[in-house]
């Protein structure tokens, strides 16, 4: 199983991030905005729920239910935000979220832009399923998130139930218990998953939640973290027509210094898989640098697919161009040499050519001379018969060798060159 983007767990997936130097689960409790209606936009991102209990402390000192100014919510975003691994700390959302200001302030509801700023919070009783019909004192704080079940059922409240050391406990949420009458409650969810509330100045267990961006990746056992995916930079992908073999370069870059996996592709089809490769190394595409890969493309349009992957994350690049090769020629790298003359030779050429492409066969006798002589052997070739040499010079010995030369008519249909064979004497 490899590595995936944290945006891509199911609601209810336990994640682990480090919390105090110790690995803590964290459920996924919702994947994107809640409600926009009701959260600001900050609030887009994966939204991620302590599992169990972490601390038992007081929501507020002063016997007042405003959370934007409880001391819980001073501790929850300067303690706790601090015992967060630093890297995760990092990138932790700067959101702002519905809150109540309190029974003492008027029942005053905050909502989207107008939401709490801050980044580590508890969670409100309209978001862990209840409604503001649930109980007349309860705020409309929020909308319900896609982890927790609505209504107060078994089913529904077993959602809702946190452990510490494995026993049940009783959990503050955000929520103000809004009864102008007093201004000192505040909702809690109890140990079996039922709402309660408390006193403010009496101690409950917490659960922290924040929001991540949905990007940072997961590990297989669940690990969190963030990784900059790795660069490929080339000076153009608009590479043109090609009539030649041709550098396509380019440079891959990991901003972590892992190193990396790269994959060469053309129109989907991997043409090269480079592992190890440090940060910063200068490629070229393999496929259209060398005479030979260059002449299994065919013409036409084409795409390169450059992937680099860091263990982590992949990141790609495409690039297209045109094979545009309209002619071809084939001969001896080294002729033939003999004893003696050479004065007969058979040459066939099998392939697939067009009846209007314009072909020319040409053979010689003396091709280690200065200047070889080069007999025109199209007719002979096109009828397979033998062909007779003319030249009866050859001062450098007798050597043999071909060329044949084929060009696209007016037709524009193309063709190939399969093989070239014969036989001299």
């Amino acid at each position: 199983m490899a590595n995936v983007k944290l945006g891509t767990k199911a609601v209810g997936s336990i994640v682990k991030i480090k919390v105090n130097g110790a690995a803590k689960d964290f459920i996924i409790v919702q994947q994107g905005n809640p409600n926009t209606s009701t959260y600001d936009s900050s609030c887009a991102g994966t939204w991620l729920l302590m599992k169990d209990s972490y601390n038992y402390m007081k929501w507020e000192e002063t016997e007042e239910n405003n959370y934007a100014s409880s001391d819980i919510n001073s501790w929850l975003n300067g303690t706790f935000y601090n015992l967060i691994d630093a890297d995760i700390r990092a990138v932790i959302k700067q959101v702002k979220i519905p809150y109540h200001g309190g029974s003492s302030y008027g029942d005053t509801l905050h909502t989207g832009a107008n939401g709490l700023n801050t980044k580590v919070f508890l969670l409100s009783g309209i978001e862990v399923g209840w409604t503001n019909r649930t109980d007349e004192y309860f705020p409309n704080d929020g909308a319900k998130l896609s982890y927790f079940l609505a209504g107060t059922g078994t089913n529904e409240n077993k959602k809702r139930v946190a452990y510490r050391n494995g026993s049940a406990q009783d959990w503050y949420l955000r929520s103000p218990r809004i009864i102008n009458t007093s201004s000192n409650n505040v909702w809690k969810v109890a140990d079996d998953g039922s709402y309660d509330y408390d006193n403010c100045v009496n101690s409950n267990d917490i659960r922290p939640a924040f929001i991540l961006p949905s990007t940072l990746v997961v590990s297989d056992d669940g690990t969190v973290s963030t990784n900059t995916a790795p660069a490929i930079n080339a000076s153009s992908t608009n590479l043109g027509k090609q009539n030649a073999p041709f550098n396509f370069a380019y440079t891959v870059t990991d901003a972590d210094g892992d190193t990396l996996t790269v994959t060469e592709k053309l129109d989907g089809k991997t043409t090269a898989t480079r592992t190890g490769i440090a940060s910063g190394t200068a490629l070229t595409f393999g496929q259209g640098s060398t005479a030979e890969n260059f002449q299994r493309i065919l013409n036409g349009s084409h795409t390169i697919q450059i992937t680099a992957n860091d263990g982590k994350d992949s990141t790609s690049l495409n690039a297209t161009f045109t094979k545009s090769v309209t002619s071809a020629s084939v001969t001896l790298a080294e002729p033939l040499t003999v004893e003696g003359d050479i004065t007969v030779a058979v040459l066939q050429v099998t392939g697939s050519i067009p009846d209007d492409a314009v072909f020319k066969a040409e053979v010689t006798n003396n091709a280690n001379d200065p200047s070889p002589v080069w007999q025109d052997a199209t007719t002979e070739v096109q009828k397979g018969v033998n062909i007779v040499f003319e030249n009866k010079t050859a001062t450098a010995g007798a050597a043999f060798n071909f060329r044949v030369s084929v060009e696209r008519g007016a037709s524009g249909e193309g063709g190939h060159i399969e093989a070239v064979s014969g036989a001299f004497q």
